[in-house]
């Protein structure tokens, strides 16, 4: 099984750790629950549970945002080498 992606997250070291310990393997499975349910099962206040939510949230949304086309006016095409063989 790979790293979690909790470890993603831009949170202190001991908040990961205490996710983890209390079963919030991946990203979703924070958001799967409410602010007051993630604040009792690792036992902080509500003010931090929300903070680990709203950074789930954040993390999630960069996990799936697409990425940006290039501009045609900016855009150069990667050069690429070949190579020619004589006859």
């Amino acid at each position: 099984m790979g790293e979690s992606d909790v470890n993603l997250l831009e949170l202190a070291d001991g908040i990961k750790d205490a996710l983890d310990n209390a079963g919030f393997s991946t990203i979703n499975s924070i958001l799967e629950c409410s602010t007051p349910d993630i604040s009792n099962k690792i036992g902080v206040d509500q003010y931090v549970g929300q903070i680990i939510f709203e950074e789930a949230k954040r993390v999630k949304k960069e996990m799936t945002k697409e990425p940006p086309m290039p501009d045609e006016k900016t855009f150069t095409p990667p050069e690429v080498a070949i190579e020619k063989e004589e006859i």
